[in-house]
């Protein structure tokens, strides 16, 4: 995207609830008589904050015993569960302080309000225009390798926020104002500044159902320049009270055009200090060097310090994860959580929690569809070794502390989990298609009935894992496949020839025997909303 093109694909809007405003005495006195800081919730203690960020999505009673296909299902609640830990505690504090104390500046009861709005923003326009006044706004940035939690963790925070709250009067004054307590944003993955804001715009009208695209982004149909852009969008955040800005993928500016990147870290600055507008901004390891290179002067007023979010150390804390993630266990047999499946999820993973849910979840997924029913140490071993491949450079740099290797590297490569899924199930659902399996057995008697797992005792089709059987049964199962590559064809057109002798379809037939199913099952993971 340059400059002079519209933002056809805008990034995910990240949206927060919508409240009418309720004021609260604050015991901080510099927060008293100012509507923006009594509509906020209350100052929170850490056990509180630890409370309202936590989510465990209830287990149903004996699902373990449900069918396959349903369980295939259920293990993705382990997707969705938040366990707080002490990062979590921390990042909440510090945003509690980030929103309030700019807040102070600019309190709308004031009777400068609307001159100072103006007098700011001229000065974002004057061309090396200087600050209004010393500015204690503060802000930070979150740092860490992908997959770690942060944009999570800082999602998970501004929830307990509301984002919109609508005031109407305040202390028998009428005060009617949208305040919009923060907004998030993803960089562009070309790194326009142009791109930020007419996301910001749309965003911004999508929340409060105004026309700030139109009456500040576009001159007819065509997008402002970025210069007449920036104090559009410095005006909108004064008028709705913006609190907070967050911005997501830093590193994309790594792919701004030449002095892209410098250019917009200053608007950064100029929100911070000429609107009193925090910022937050996230990113990977790759974007440190922006950080160290572009941005001294908003670091030196970051009070709140940088945030590094590292992987996982094997510890209490890692202990407590695990144990939180493996009431998401739906396998048939239940398997306790022993200290050797807890390190091997620690190892295979590298401590990163992305990796360490996913990895779970394939290896429940094999168990599963392999009719073993049970997680093992060699199932996670292998369903790693099949699934992160791409990412074991990396992973191995972390693992041996290689702290060259790590610092050189701009990502790590995410588990494709669907397709990891779908190899899985491919596999398993061939091997019950096999001569021998209980579907071509029911097919041979006449009966048609829907496939059933495999039993205990049939050896898994994975290759990684053929070390844990001995060398004849690994040869049976050699056998086998070769058998079912020239007679699968002919296994399913004996079923859709049975179906046309009873009068019914080919499709009505397949459907009945368990070999047509809807690909969220092959997936093994529901289908999008």
């Amino acid at each position: 995207m340059n400059n002079n093109d519209e933002n056809p694909n805008p990034m995910p809007i990240f949206h927060g609830s919508s409240q009418r405003a309720s004021y609260a005495e604050q015991l901080v006195e510099r927060y008293k008589g100012n509507p923006l800081i009594e509509a906020l919730p209350p100052i929170r203690s850490p056990q509180e904050a630890a409370q309202i960020m936590s989510y465990y999505p209830e287990r149903q009673p004996n699902s373990h015993r449900l069918p396959p296909e349903i369980r295939m299902h259920l293990i993705m609640d382990a997707v969705h569960f938040i366990q707080p830990f002490p990062v979590h505690i921390d990042l909440e504090q510090r945003i509690s302080r980030v929103i309030r104390d700019p807040y102070t500046g600019r309190n709308p009861m004031a009777r400068d309000h609307w001159q100072d709005l103006d007098q700011r923003v001229d000065t974002i326009i004057r061309a090396g225009g200087i600050p209004l006044r010393s500015s204690n706004v503060i802000g930070f940035s979150v740092i860490g390798l992908p997959g770690v939690g942060k944009t999570t963790g800082v999602e998970r925070v501004l929830q307990t926020y509301p984002q919109v709250i609508h005031h109407q009067s305040y202390k028998g004054q009428p005060f009617c104002r949208t305040q919009l307590v923060w907004l998030k944003l993803t960089c562009p993955h070309d790194g326009s500044i142009k791109g930020l804001c007419l996301d910001f715009f749309k965003d911004v009208d999508s929340l409060l159902g105004t026309h700030h695209s139109r009456d500040y982004a576009y001159t007819g149909k065509r997008p402002r320049t970025v210069d007449e852009l920036i104090p559009g969008m410095c005006r909108v955040g004064w008028i709705h009270c913006l609190g907070l800005l967050v911005v997501d993928e830093l590193q994309h500016l790594n792919q701004a055009n030449s002095g892209g990147e410098k250019r917009m870290l200053n608007f950064f600055l100029q929100l911070m200090n000429n609107l009193g507008v925090p910022v937050i901004l996230i990113g990977t390891n790759a974007a440190m060097e922006i950080l160290t290179r572009e941005l001294r002067q908003i670091r030196r007023s970051c009070g709140q310090g940088d945030l590094v979010w590292d992987r996982m150390a094997n510890d209490e804390v890692w202990r407590l994860f695990v144990e939180s993630l493996w009431r998401y266990e739906f396998t048939k047999l239940q398997t306790p959580l022993s200290q050797d499946l807890s390190d091997v999820l620690f190892e295979e993973s590298a401590g990163i929690v992305d990796f360490a849910v996913k990895l779970f979840l394939l290896a429940q997924v094999r168990a599963i569809s392999t009719g073993i029913e049970k997680i093992t140490t060699a199932i996670i071993r292998s369903v790693a070794k099949d699934s992160l491949r791409l990412a074991q450079p990396a992973l191995s740099a972390i693992r041996t502390g290689d702290m060259r290797a790590v610092a050189g590297m701009t990502d790590l490569h995410p588990i494709d989990f669907e397709s990891a899924v779908q190899q899985i199930r491919k596999k398993a659902l061939l091997q019950q298609l096999s001569p021998g399996s209980q579907v071509a057995s029911d097919i041979n008697k006449g009966a048609v009935q829907p496939t059933t797992p495999l039993p205990d005792a049939v050896a898994p089709t994975v290759e990684s894992m053929n070390s844990a059987h001995p060398a004849s049964e690994r040869t049976n199962v050699k056998r086998q496949r070769k058998k079912m590559a020239g007679q699968s064809k002919c296994l399913l057109s004996q079923v859709a020839a049975a179906g046309l002798s009873k009068g019914q379809s080919a499709h009505s037939a397949l459907s009945a025997a368990g070999l047509i199913k809807p690909l969220s099952e092959f997936n093994g993971s529901p289908s999008p909303a």
